[in-house]
């Protein structure tokens, strides 16, 4: 009886941590991975991108986060500019396990001359699992929770928008928006909304070669407090660029990316958590990959663009 009863109260546990702390990962390098938090993303690259990113959180501090994410972005044209891509991930905390398949649409539009505005939509189901038998019990003869596994799933929707040119960028997502429920029967738990904001400043500086971003993103989900994390990023020649970021009540990092033969980009970054785990792990560590596919041919309109700014460049030059 002492031992039904403790397994019923691991159970309501597990489901609510599940619930509140497994339903969306942490990525540092937020500019790289604005794809998993935002469906409006999609389609608002000069390129289709496929994306691979591996996260590793709280090195050395026994059943830490573990993220894993592939995605996949483009355009094609239908009168306005449509966005469709895809994703599946993993994400492991503990004994339980996050595997999601996502689907993704969106739609462009110009509001001025260089600014643009997406919109986009994101269904996904997901599938929940706790492997009981790999939990540490006080009682190591307790044979209750052996070879139990638990299962759930839960279907629900991400939406955001996109507003972007050349110099800036400003979007938002709501992520689990129907709050669906997470079905580990007899056991039910619904899914927390995810608030996520990034906005972002791009200065250029003379010839091109060098430039200068600085970001903020703002992270809520009740009822965890809100958490800023800032991010000033430096690119030379579009080659290579390095980053410090730092998140509030949380941790500060490093980040550095690279360009391979135009169509391959590469980033690592790593940040160190100041808060209470300090002492117990030796940081967090994250590896990104970009392949870019120039699958759209220029129109005549961004052709002539292209023309112009070049004109406009050689007179300046001839001023000077």
């Amino acid at each position: 009886m002492k031992n039904l009863l403790y397994s019923t109260t691991f159970i309501i546990l597990l489901v609510s941590g599940i619930s509140y702390g497994q339903q969306q990962g942490v990525y540092s390098n937020f500019l790289m991975n604005n794809y998993y938090y935002n469906p409006a993303i999609a389609g608002s690259t000069p390129s289709s991108e496929l994306n691979l990113g591996v996260r590793k959180q709280w090195v050395g501090f026994e059943g830490s986060p573990f993220i894993l994410n592939a995605s996949f972005q483009g355009s094609i044209k239908n009168r306005g500019k449509i966005g469709l891509g895809g994703s599946i991930l993993s994400e492991n905390v503990g004994i339980t396990n996050r595997l999601g398949i996502y689907i993704n649409y969106a739609q462009h539009f110009r509001l001025f001359k260089d600014v643009k505005l997406g919109l986009g939509v994101r269904p996904g189901f997901m599938q929940y699992s706790a492997k009981l038998y790999k939990a540490i019990l006080a009682d190591e003869d307790d044979k209750t929770l052996t070879g139990n596994t638990y299962s759930g799933s839960a279907f629900d929707v991400d939406m955001g928008f996109n507003v972007y040119s050349p110099k800036f960028f400003f979007m938002a997502s709501f992520n689990n928006i129907l709050r669906d429920a997470i079905r580990f029967a007899p056991y039910n738990s619904n899914l927390t909304m995810h608030i996520n904001v990034i906005a972002g400043y791009n200065i250029k500086f003379p010839k091109k070669k060098f430039e200068l971003q600085p970001s903020l993103m703002l992270k809520y989900s009740k009822p965890v407090p809100l958490q800023l994390c800032a991010m000033l990023k430096a690119t030379y020649n579009d080659m290579v660029w390095v980053g410090l970021l730092m998140r509030t009540n949380d941790a500060v990092g490093i980040s550095a990316g690279a360009k391979i033969k135009d169509q391959l980009w590469i980033s690592y970054s790593y940040d160190y958590t100041l808060g209470r785990l300090i002492g117990y792990q030796t940081g967090s560590h994250e590896i990104g990959l970009s392949i870019l596919i120039n699958n759209k041919k220029k129109s005549l309109s961004e052709k002539d663009e292209e023309l112009n700014n070049s004109i406009m460049d050689s007179n300046k030059k001839n001023i000077k």
